[in-house]
């Protein structure tokens, strides 16, 4: 099958939930999958962002889903290996990594610099493409 549907598998690694703390989703594996595009889906922050209330956002990646070291930029089809949300105009947005690395497991991981009292929507999904077998439902 050649539909986008058939050909990527979706599946949600971190509920959303509000948030003052770092959250990380569950192991994303890749096996059977060639590469990968991991979603952090962010809501309206209740605090104040600036440059001292922040959320940096990057994926880490291990071959034995035990130990995990963060993802560098030539693994990545993205312009920076972070993403940091430091404004309002930063939030409410989904925030894409295009993983091409050779791990087999993945994770997301949403961290916040500063206090944070009121917290920020978070949620993490994956979508795991470049199957080695279709179709993928």
């Amino acid at each position: 099958m050649r539909d986008l549907y058939h050909n990527i598998k979706v599946t949600q690694h971190l509920n959303p939930v509000v948030s003052t703390a770092t959250k990380t989703s569950t192991a994303i594996d890749l096996q059977g999958f060639n590469s990968a595009n991991v979603l952090f889906s962010i809501g309206l922050s209740g605090d104040t962002l600036s440059g001292s209330i922040l959320w940096t956002l990057k994926l880490q990646h291990s071959d034995d889903d035990s130990t995990y070291t963060d993802v560098v930029l030539a693994e990545l089809n993205n312009t920076a290996a972070t993403v940091v949300i430091n404004s309002s105009s930063l939030d409410e947005t989904v925030y894409g990594f295009g993983y091409q690395g050779n791990k087999r497991y993945l994770k997301g991981v949403a961290t916040p610099t500063g206090t944070h009292s009121n917290g920020t929507p978070i949620g993490i999904i994956a979508l795991r493409d470049t199957a080695a077998y279709a179709p993928v439902i």
